[in-house]
């Protein structure tokens, strides 16, 4: 069904709008130098691989279904270790999510979560820092 506006602002003021969150490691562009393209296509890696995998899943329909309006926060975290730290929190709350292992390296860099409504999966992010 369409979304009017009107249902539209009333998702926001519930916390029911869709939002992904993105996680991405912060070292790889300030300690170990790569360029800030190459760490972005990291989170658009991870973007790709969770909503593809779960393509059919009702989270995915409705967020690709308001194209225009998608949302998505950018967090970052400080290595590999803290990554697959809140990978595990993430999994442990039952929210869906990919980690994208950059090969031949086998070096996980980033994960996506599948769109959730923002007041379902902030709370489990919320200690994270926007990536900078």
């Amino acid at each position: 069904r369409a979304i009017t506006s009107t249902s539209a602002a009333e998702e926001v003021a519930r916390g029911m709008t869709m939002v992904q969150y993105v996680v991405v490691r912060r070292d790889l562009h300030s300690s170990l130098n790569w360029p800030l393209g190459s760490v972005i296509a990291q989170g658009c890696h991870a973007v790709a691989k969770v909503m593809w995998e779960m393509k059919d899943h009702e989270n995915v329909i409705k967020y690709c279904s308001e194209i225009d309006s998608m949302h998505k926060v950018v967090l970052g975290v400080k290595d590999s270790k803290e990554l697959l730290k809140f990978a595990k929190k993430l999994e442990d709350a039952g929210m869906l999510h990919r980690v994208w292992v950059e090969q031949p390296e086998n070096d996980p860099t980033a994960l996506a979560v599948l769109p959730y409504p923002r007041a379902h999966i902030q709370p489990v992010l919320k200690k994270l820092p926007l990536f900078k």
